[in-house]
This record gives structure tokens, C-alpha cells and sequence, in this order.
């Protein structure tokens, strides 16, 4: 079954990666042979014609891309027209309203919980044939098949996956040197991260910061608890329970609770970013955790001397990072379904692919693009830019599926708020979040 070789591809790929930087990028990179292959196309392809619309959002560059790949798409498949519309609006509403409205769009770009409310209510069509009929999408030499679970549900695929964006941990290499630290690296563990940023945190005589050594304390908690091998439920793609109450969840509060109450500690106050206007930028944090996209706009900041390394206690097992995916559906009330479906194949593509790569905003599920020099190599490009393409292997889907992900994600945020503050312990914060979190699970399950 196509769903269990992707589960073997996937875990045979994560115990073969190993190391980070340029010398993983050259050890993983797919054999030149390889690269060269064209998956565009069907065998149908030259029979298909007509017209969809294609939706999307995303930012200006990330728009004249989609614009870009409608058009390569139309020369490879004549007689055929791709409408592009940019929906930045209220996205989810303004498609599902269009859909049931009888102005269905046909193709549907989103991450997986955006579209999981229209699969469940039949909105989207399956396109597991897609899957079923395209060997080439199951080489594991080719594309991170392990990508591709966050679309199953049921026993149906419904989009394909072509890009991913982990986290990774930013740092500046100035302030690294000015305080005599070695960088970070693969093997940096959570407790030497808190020794790092606590030396290089500058306070004045009143305790005025002018450097904090970590962004982002308490909003990392899913970083911190992935990487220390803990869940927020059981199964992030196909989720049953709720798993928070375990040690390895009450070692990321501990962590966070602890770090929080040092006096002077390495972060940021609300009172601190009143003296503090440039963040990192400026250099005024010399760490902060984000998702790899933001390599986009450091890149382009002149002065900066930067890289990026793994979150501490990472890419060691699949599952200790969290990984934010895109994909396209097809709309089940599609007027020209096959040539839809057809669409959401080629953008598997190396084609269309390296033209959705151009903006750096999204990591190709194909490793020949996704390792490129074009991908990684560009003008401001920190040195292990390759660690973006490494950390895959490793991730697990950033948001899980069930529609009350976000509800969860707000109870776990507002426990470790009081926590933090000192109005509960770790131990009461992780048993009011297992608590809340799995009545609303529960109740999701239990209607659905």
C-alpha cells in the first residue's frame, strides 16, 4: 500500500541524514541522473484541455510565482487555461463560501488543517489516483516522501505536498565572537543554549537591556517540547488523544518556568522592549527560533553578520521539530476535475518547483531543487543554509489535525502565561492543559 512504503521511504531517509551545512547539502544531494528527470505531465496529459482557476495566498513574490507557474504549466499543456486569483482576504471564508456558493475554485493551495473543515465536509476531492498512478512520486531518491501523511485522511490523499519549512535556530555571529562563545551547533543542548544567551545578555547598572541573549521564551514551547521528545497529542496527522501529561512535558515547563524567574535572565520582558526597537535585526537579540522563511528577509539586511544551526537536541529522531507544509487540493464540485488534478501534479515538477523556490520562502519536497545552489547559494545566504533541506527528515506536521488545533494551542499558551507569572506550578500547568486540551479533543472526536 502506497501509504505504508511512504512510512518506510520516510524512516529509511531519516536514519540515513546525519550532520548539518554544506557537507550534508553535498551528501544527501540526488544523484545527477536523477535531477534530470521530468515528472510533468500524465500519460493523459496530451488529451487534457480547457480551463481552471487557481487560488491562493501569500505575498507579492510568492503571487508573481503562482502567476508564473499558470503559465509554464499552460505551454507544457496546450489548449489548456489556468486562471489565477490572489485571495488574501479571509482566505478560508472566502473559499469555502465560493464553493458552496457554486463558484468553486478548482485548484486549492493551503496547509493541511486549512483545508481539513473542507475534506471532512466533502468539499475536496481525493487524489489518491494522483498518488496511485505516478510512481515517480514515491522515490525516495527524488522527493521527502515522509511529507506526504499530513495529506491522508481516511484512505484518500487529498493535495499534493511540494514544500516544507522547519525551524531552525538563528544566532549572531558578532556578538558570538564579542563574547567569546563557540557557535551553536547540532550537539548544543538546552541547558547550554540557557548558558550561551544568559552570557551574552548586556544590562546596564539599572538592568536595562541593551542585548538579550533569546527571543521568544515562552513561544517556543512547541520547539522546546519537540525536540525533548514530547507530544501535545498522539498522532499529529490523525490525532485520537491527548498525550501532554509526561515527564518530557514537564521538563520543556521546567525549562521555560525556570529560565523565565532568573533574575536579570537572557530574554526579553514586556518592559525590556520598551528600550529595545531593532530586535535582531540591529543586534539587539543574538538568538531567536523561527521557521526558515525568515532566512528571506535577514538575507537581504546589509551589516548583519548571521547563521543558523539546529534547535538544540534536534535532528536525532523523526518528530523533534515541527514543520509547517503547503499543498494543493482539488475542489469536488470542479467543472474539469482530470485537468485539476493534473495541475496539482505539476507542481510537483522540478519545473514548477524551481519557480515556487525562487522566492526562498518554501523548502521543495524535491530534494534535486531543495539542494541546488539556486535554492541555497543565493546573495546573503548563511553559511548552513543547507540546514533547512537537513532538518526534514526530522519534522512532524507543525499543526495538528483536528479543528480545534488552535484552541489547544491557546489553552498551552495561557497555562505557561500563568505559570510563568507564578500563579501555578509546572506540575499544574501540565495537568490543566492535558485536562482542557483532551475535553476539546473529546469533544471534536465524539461529534465528528
Amino acid at each position: 500500500m502506497k501509504k505504508a512504503l511512504a512510512l518506510l521511504l520516510g524512516l529509511a531517509m531519516a536514519a540515513s541524514l546525519a550532520g548539518c551545512g554544506g557537507s550534508a547539502a553535498e551528501s544527501q544531494a540526488p544523484a545527477e541522473e536523477t535531477a534530470e528527470e521530468e515528472t510533468s505531465g500524465s500519460e493523459e496529459g496530451g488529451d487534457l484541455s480547457g480551463e481552471i482557476t487557481f487560488v491562493a495566498w501569500g505575498s507579492d513574490a510568492e503571487l508573481k510565482c503562482d502567476e508564473k507557474v499558470c503559465e509554464a504549466f499552460e505551454a507544457s499543456h496546450p489548449g489548456t487555461t489556468v486562471n489565477f486569483e490572489a485571495l488574501n482576504d479571509d482566505y478560508a471564508t472566502t473559499v469555502e463560501t465560493r464553493i458552496l456558493g457554486g463558484q468553486s475554485p478548482d485548484v486549492i493551495y493551503g496547509h493541511p488543517l486549512t483545508l481539513l473543515n473542507w475534506i471532512q465536509q466533502g468539499l475536496l476531492l481525493p487524489i489518491t489516483d494522483v498518488y496511485e498512478s505516478h510512481d515517480d512520486l514515491w522515490d525516495d531518491d527524488v522527493f521527502f516522501t515522509n511529507l506526504y501523511e499530513s495529506y491522508h485522511y481516511g484512505d484518500d490523499y487529498y493535495a499534493t505536498p511540494v514544500g516544507a519549512d522547519t525551524s531552525v535556530l538563528f544566532y549572531n555571529k558578532d556578538l558570538f565572537d564579542a563574547a567569546g562563545l563557540d557557535y551553536p551547533t547540532a550537539d548544543t543542548t538546552w541547558d547550554e543554549l540557557a548558558d550561551m544567551a544568559q552570557k551574552l545578555t548586556q544590562r546596564d547598572a539599572d538592568g536595562v537591556p541593551t542585548v538579550v541573549g533569546l527571543d521568544g521564551l515562552t513561544g517556543n514551547w512547541q520547539n522546546i517540547l519537540y525536540s525533548m521528545g514530547g507530544k501535545v497529542v498522539d498522532d499529529m496527522n490523525n490525532p485520537t488523544k491527548v498525550v501532554f501529561d509526561s515527564p518530557e512535558a514537564l521538563q520543556m515547563l521546567n525549562w521555560i518556568n525556570d529560565n523565565y524567574n532568573e533574575e536579570n535572565g537572557f530574554y526579553a520582558t514586556e518592559s525590556d522592549w520598551s528600550y529595545l526597537g531593532g530586535g535582531f535585526a540591529n543586534g539587539e537579540v543574538a538568538m531567536f527560533i523561527s521557521g526558515v522563511y525568515d532566512i528571506v528577509w535577514l538575507s537581504e539586511t546589509e551589516g548583519l553578520n548571521w547563521d543558523i544551526a539546529p534547535i538544540p537536541e534536534t535532528m536525532k529522531d523523526e518528530g523533534d521539530t515541527p514543520i509547517l507544509y503547503c499543498g494543493y487540493a482539488v475542489s469536488a464540485k470542479s467543472d474539469n476535475p482530470e485537468l485539476a488534478k493534473e495541475f496539482a501534479y505539476f507542481m510537483t515538477s522540478k519545473e514548477a518547483q524551481e519557480i515556487m523556490g525562487e522566492t526562498g520562502l518554501i523548502t521543495s519536497l524535491r530534494k534535486d531543487v531543495a539542494y541546488s545552489d539556486e535554492m541555497l547559494k543565493f546573495d546573503g545566504a548563511p553559511e548552513h543554509n543547507a540546514l533547512r533541506v537537513d532538518t526534514i527528515p526530522y519534522g512532524q506536521n507543525q499543526q495538528g489535525q483536528c479543528l480545534c488545533w488552535w484552541e489547544i494551542t491557546t489553552v498551552v499558551d495561557n497555562e505557561i502565561y500563568k505559570m510563568v507569572h507564578g500563579e501555578e506550578t509546572p506540575e499544574e500547568a501540565m495537568a490543566a492543559i492535558q485536562q482542557q486540551a483532551s475535553d476539546l479533543l473529546d469533544a471534536e472526536l465524539a461529534n465528528s
